[in-house]
């Protein structure tokens, strides 16, 4: 057999052996990568739907129809009706974040093309749910004079949508998240891996190996890497099953996740060599993995932040990762570069961390 491939599957073999002495490394780094999506969908549901009580005196046509409107206006309400009194007390406590009352005679009013003042009280502690209810009462108002076609308006707005389907945010939160899960799970075992065979020692044995010491090494990645995809899908199945995911292109998204754990191993790889501690490298991988999804255009296209955040994410691999993972989940375009280009951007970080592990594995070795 050719020295390479028994290179490969004996140290392979030999990390199968560690990964299952070490169960609990395994158990929670899967853990950790389902955590992260549960994290990151919490964002965008606290950010939205600001519990908000009705109070409706009115009761009529046009109040139920206002109503509704509050309900769907970008979604920024829970609408929970009670009575003033009960309302005041939940506000003061801090269970509401605002108030809006419905004056009787709103109905009457409205049928006769009357302008109705509306009371809203906002517990503004937080200034950014506060916005959001002052973005979307004006939003719900100008729909509702519209869907009854009151007098007095005159500007109606014609929207042309570019994507013939709509995406809400928790379900593009959770597919971006996948690649963080990726990231996570791959990187720390893979890193982790190489990092043990400085610790242990046997690092220096490599040395006398008829093939480069990076061999070896990349072996015991093949390892992480199946594993890392075992309890990859364990979490898309949390995606799928637990928050309604179906993907556009399914054999597009399964390829690409393949592909992350490969490609992030590989980065694992570099850092475990360069680092060789295994609880650091550990560390480092985790402590970069969310600051690398917030600016690689996991919460919008990043492009939308401005042109120097943006450039910033092209120093990600994860930005290209969510780029692809967009199109095969929803056929969304969120990055200028195309799918194939992100693809050859994600291969080119593949091949430069290899390069550096091999340098760093061949330093290492030698010393």
């Amino acid at each position: 057999m050719n020295p390479v491939i028994r290179a490969l599957l004996g140290s392979a073999q030999a990390e199968f052996i560690q990964l299952a002495r070490a169960r609990s490394l395994v158990i929670l780094t899967v853990v950790q990568a389902v955590t992260f999506l549960f994290l990151v969908s919490l964002f965008g549901m606290t950010g939205a739907r600001a519990p908000t009580a009705l109070i409706d005196y009115d009761k009529g046509m046009y109040a139920q129809i206002f109503v509704q409107n509050l309900k769907t206006a970008h979604h920024s309400f829970t609408i929970i009706p009670m009575d003033e009194e009960t309302a005041n007390r939940a506000l003061a406590h801090g269970n509401l974040v605002a108030e809006i009352i419905i004056p009787a005679g709103f109905s009457d009013a409205m049928s006769q093309g009357k302008t109705v003042p509306l009371k809203v009280i906002v517990d503004n502690i937080d200034t950014d749910m506060t916005d959001d209810i002052q973005r979307a009462l004006p939003s719900a108002i100008i729909q509702f004079a519209k869907q009854i076609k009151l007098p007095g308006i005159h500007v109606q707005v014609a929207e042309h949508d570019l994507i013939d389907h709509d995406t809400d945010f928790i379900p593009y939160l959770v597919v971006s998240s996948l690649v963080l899960a990726a990231f996570t799970i791959s990187g720390i075992l893979s890193a982790v891996a190489v990092a043990r065979e400085y610790e242990t020692g046997t690092a220096a044995m490599l040395a006398l190996a008829p093939v480069h010491p990076i061999v070896p090494l990349v072996g015991r990645v093949l390892a992480t890497c199946a594993v890392s995809m075992g309890a990859l899908a364990i979490t898309c199945c949390v995606a799928v099953f637990g928050y309604g995911i179906i993907p556009k292109h399914p054999f597009e998204m399964a390829a690409t996740l393949a592909s992350c754990v490969i490609i992030f191993g590989c980065i694992g790889v570099a850092l475990g060599a360069g680092m060789k501690r295994t609880l650091p490298v550990a560390s480092l991988v985790f402590g970069i993995a969310l600051p690398l999804f917030m600016f690689s255009g996991s919460y919008e296209p990043e492009r939308f932040d401005g042109n120097t955040i943006w450039t910033l994410a092209h120093f990600s691999p994860v930005y290209y990762a969510v780029g692809i993972l967009e199109h095969a989940a929803y056929g969304l375009i969120v990055t200028p570069e195309s799918v194939s280009l992100n693809f050859l951007y994600l291969l080119g970080w593949a091949v430069g961390a290899l390069l550096v592990a091999a340098i760093f594995t061949r330093r290492g070795v030698t010393r």
